[in-house]
């Protein structure tokens, strides 16, 4: 298999591309886990309805799942903005009455732009990150934020498989504590998709891959707190 570098992102912190792929929209209907894609093992696989898959994991080492790492104890917490997968993201934090409050994505870009700080973290050094940090903190009243910083897109052609050609997106998840100044949790998300055929558009992927940080982080709350 040859693996080639394709355009990195440049809108969505998260995971996906839509216009890579072309195809129709098509619903979601139904979920399986434990699929294999892409050389590793899928944490959880989205179907749709003409038979495509959308596949979501946190991979760590020889392929398999990494395991979730605890979270310090919080209880507010902002989630840094990005795209619709950032706001489902919120949605289940808030939902989920672990935490009070939750600093939604709109509510920070109303601090950075107050201040006129980048929301892409990628146009920012480290100390310019820290600082940025920093000041949602103290603006939005809150002990923690959660934050996805793209990584980029690669892509496997498959040509000597009989297996379709697919594109994986990838993320790193940061968890900045205000207290310590500095990120002390960290955790990696991919998206693989197949190339060609129809594909879930970008609102349903981005869902998907919302909820899907959110059952991590709440694992992590989990462990944290002598949980399962």
């Amino acid at each position: 298999m040859r693996r080639g570098r394709v355009a990195a992102w440049r809108a969505l912190p998260l995971v996906l591309v839509s216009a890579l792929l072309g195809g129709c929209v098509a619903p979601i209907v139904g979920i399986a886990m434990g699929a294999m894609v892409s050389g590793f093992q899928i944490y959880k696989t989205v179907q749709l309805a003409n038979g495509g898959s959308v596949g979501i994991e946190f991979p760590g080492k020889d392929g398999k799942t990494a395991p979730v790492q605890p979270l310090p104890s919080f209880k507010s917490v902002a989630v840094w903005p990005g795209d619709e997968g950032d706001v489902r993201f919120a949605e289940r934090l808030q939902t989920s009455g672990r935490f009070k409050p939750v600093a939604a994505p709109a509510a920070v870009s109303a601090i950075l732009a107050e201040t006129k700080t980048p929301s892409d973290l990628r146009q920012l050094t480290e100390s310019e990150q820290t600082d940025a940090f920093d000041r949602v903190c103290r603006r939005a009243r809150v002990e923690f934020i959660f934050a996805a910083k793209a990584e980029g897109a690669s892509e496997n052609d498959n040509a000597f498989s009989l297996s379709a050609a697919n594109v994986t997106y990838s993320a790193d998840l940061l968890g900045y504590h205000c207290g310590q100044h500095q990120i002390v949790w960290r955790d990696k998300i991919a998206l693989v998709v197949k190339v060609g055929g129809s594909v879930a558009n970008t609102s349903e992927m981005l869902h998907a891959s919302g909820d899907a940080w959110a059952d991590r982080v709440l694992q992590a709350i989990g462990r944290t707190q002598g949980g399962a």
